[in-house]
């Protein structure tokens, strides 16, 4: 599925599978790796979050429409 995708629409499920690999070890360990890796609420730990949220916004978008560079390949 990934492979035939645009570049934007692989970046945007690379962020949402880390994003649920976060959350996954959040629930299971109490383990925050973003945290970790950049600090608790740290600026850049912020941006990361963020990103991640769009990227679900953009995933959940695309079970309505889709992606108009997918749709030109």
């Amino acid at each position: 599925m990934l492979k035939q995708s645009c570049f934007v629409c692989k970046i945007v499920g690379a962020l949402a599978i880390i994003g649920a690999i976060n959350w996954g070890l959040v629930g299971l360990f109490q383990y925050n790796l973003v945290d970790q890796l950049f600090g608790p609420m740290s600026t850049l730990s912020r941006v990361v979050y963020g990103l991640i949220g769009l990227s679900g916004l953009a995933l959940l978008a695309s079970y309505f429409m889709v992606c108009p560079a997918c749709k030109k390949s």
